[in-house]
């Protein structure tokens, strides 16, 4: 009897003990991130059967028990991958607020309200060649201004692309201090309290970077931890690679991928969420925002000022030659069009309607003969080719190799256009400030009439045949400067020094005018070149020049205004979730110095009994 006490006794120390330790554990750690509260759980030991009876045989743990909610944290990890990626795109949407408040972006609209203004100066005296060279200085400075913010917004580009790849070598060091876990908890029997706080916070840190899913696998092999929408960076013991690779067919646009055995298998943005998710999206949404609503202003100043230019004569009596670099140059048009390395195709976009030009990124795919293009609103239409040229919003594309079956490319008509607008001059004399008469008011049809250089004959008339298959050159009184030739011409037209073009389109009996004969102090052209500065020219004469850079800069602050509404509403959700945590998982100190004191007195009575078993003992021994 005297055995079955102390038996009894002991069991009670031990558990009184474990319960004292496990508390202490619990107040040591009080103030540890990701601690989870434990509990002794212990259960009534298996009774003794004595003489028809049943005994008592004292307390025994049961196990550890971690104080821990699966729906709580799972609702936390939801709810940190939402406030991360919120938090990031407000802070790179605020970076690029500041981009557009720098310095140099501010003189955007400042210089080109200055530019129009010297115009403005330049007409009251159209000769002078002071005031030619302040329009040729002010238009520098516009260029210089376009160039700086274009680089600027490129370099931050390259600052995300810096971040991904710190991003996911983090991610690839959690899965590593996962999978490391998870083989220490399968070399180590019973419940993995601190381990799991571990885990747990390993996986929220995962959740920083990416939606996180987490499911058990058979036999008590670790866990599975999925990232995205279902690829696999910790299955039990073994870890997965996370790779960045150039993008298709934009290599710099660099994408997610995960290595699978041998093979590297692409991973889509829209997966991802979380931090990475948000620099993505600030990387292919907002910085290529900036760049093509600025690169539009680019494009659309240069191509206005230089159409102008070519209508009017400089102080040399010449037709005016471009003051920046052509938008439709080879290069440039070249450069619109981003296919993937190994393509046989070429496809070259020139702007033809500036007023149609859109910003963003169209996608052409061709497949069954048909070449389908979705612009940048998400739109879909199918494109019927008018020779070997497609033309939508003001863009033609010329096919000079056919795309294969299936193949797909991107065209981006403005993301360049800030950083390649170019001086081409620095002659003041080169501003065409004088007007002349290059008229198609005597055709009925769609040709163009264009004077390219000016020679001795100044006026003259270009005449289509009744038959409309040729055209011939008279003076003002009809005599024959050129005789009849075949319309369309194949080139430029050379008359008495003076060169035009005709393209074709015109119907019979057409008439084109020159008049290029100049007035001193002339500034009828000066006139037209001002006035781009209040006419909506952009957006189907919607927008103003000037107009383009402020709605950019409303868009970005109701962008900005939205994001910070969006990660107050996320951090709340994400604070709440930690509240739920905390009530389930959290130490209460009161609550466990009344603990302690609870199983001290437990304790000590546990070591009564024990002492009297031991006193009972020796009095059965006396007897003897």
């Amino acid at each position: 009897m005297a055995s079955d006490l102390l038996n009894v006794g002991s069991q009670s120390v031990l558990t009184a003990q474990r319960q004292l330790n496990t508390t202490g554990h619990n107040i040591s750690n009080a103030n540890t991130e990701g601690y989870s509260r434990q509990s002794v759980i212990q259960g009534t030991a298996h009774p003794r059967q004595f003489g028809g009876q049943s005994y008592g045989m004292g307390v025994h743990v049961e196990n550890v028990r971690r104080s821990w909610d699966q729906f709580a944290v799972k609702e936390k990890q939801i709810a940190t991958t939402n406030y991360a990626a919120k938090a990031d795109v407000e802070q790179n949407l605020e970076m690029m607020s500041q981009l557009t408040s720098s310095v140099s972006a501010r003189k955007i609209p400042e210089n080109l309200n200055d530019w129009f203004n010297s115009v403005k100066t330049l007409a009251d005296t159209p000769n002078d060649v002071g005031a030619r060279k302040v329009v040729i200085d002010q238009a520098a400075m516009v260029t210089n201004n376009l160039n700086e913010f274009h680089e600027s917004v490129r370099l931050q580009a390259g600052e995300l692309n810096r971040k991904l790849d710190v991003g996911v070598e983090r991610m690839n060091q959690i899965g590593i201090e996962i999978r490391d876990l998870h083989r220490l908890m399968m070399r180590t029997p019973g419940p993995h309290n601190d381990l799991m706080d571990r885990h747990d916070q390993l996986i929220e840190e995962l959740s920083e970077f990416t939606k996180v899913t987490v499911t058990n696998r058979a036999n008590g092999e670790g866990f599975n931890v999925l990232i995205g929408n279902g690829h696999t960076l910790v299955s039990g013991t073994e870890a997965s690679e996370l790779k960045v690779i150039d993008g298709h067919p934009d290599v710099h646009q660099r994408r997610l991928a995960m290595v699978e055995g041998k093979g590297i298998k692409a991973i889509s943005e829209k997966d991802i969420d979380g931090k990475i998710g948000a620099i993505l999206t600030s990387r292919d949404e907002h910085i290529p925002l900036l760049l093509d609503e600025i690169g539009r202003v680019a494009a659309a100043f240069s191509y206005q000022v230089n159409d102008l230019q070519s209508q009017g004569l400089d102080l040399k009596g010449q037709v005016g030659k471009p003051l920046f670099t052509d938008v439709n140059s080879e290069a440039a048009a070249k450069a619109r069009v981003v296919a993937a390395k190994d393509t046989q195709s070429e496809l070259v976009v020139f702007i033809d309607d500036i007023s149609q030009l859109r910003g963003g990124e169209y996608s052409v795919q061709f497949s069954n003969g048909q070449y389908h293009v979705i612009n940048p609103l998400g739109e879909e239409a199918v494109i019927a080719p008018i020779g070997q040229e497609l033309h939508f919003d003001g863009l033609r594309v010329e096919v000079r190799q056919g795309m294969a079956q299936g193949e797909k490319l991107f065209i981006r008509p403005t993301r360049h256009a800030a950083g390649e607008i170019k001086m081409t001059t620095s002659d003041p004399g080169d501003i065409a400030a004088q007007s002349f008469q290059a008229s198609t008011t005597n055709a009925q049809g769609q040709a163009d009439f264009k004077i390219v250089n000016v020679g001795t004959i100044k006026e003259f008339e270009v005449v289509v045949s009744p038959q409309g298959n040729e055209f011939a050159v008279t003076d003002t009184r009809g005599h024959i400067l050129l005789p009849p030739q075949a319309y369309p011409p194949g080139g430029q037209v050379t008359v008495g020094g003076t060169v035009f073009e005709l393209t074709e389109g015109a119907l019979p009996n057409d008439k084109f005018t020159a008049n290029l004969n100049a007035a001193e102090g002339d500034n009828g052209n000066l006139r037209k070149i001002q006035n781009l500065q209040t006419e909506k020219v952009m957006d189907d004469g919607e927008t103003t020049l000037i107009g383009l850079y402020h709605n950019l800069n409303t868009d970005l602050a109701m962008k900005s205004s939205m994001a910070s509404s969006e990660t107050d509403m996320a951090r709340m959700e994400k604070q709440a979730a930690e509240e739920r945590i905390a009530a389930i998982s959290g130490v209460n100190l009161d609550e466990e110095a009344a603990n302690m004191m609870k199983f001290q007195q437990a304790y000590m009575a546990s070591s009564r009994v024990m002492q009297t078993a031991n006193d009972t003992f020796n009095t059965i021994l006396a007897l003897r």
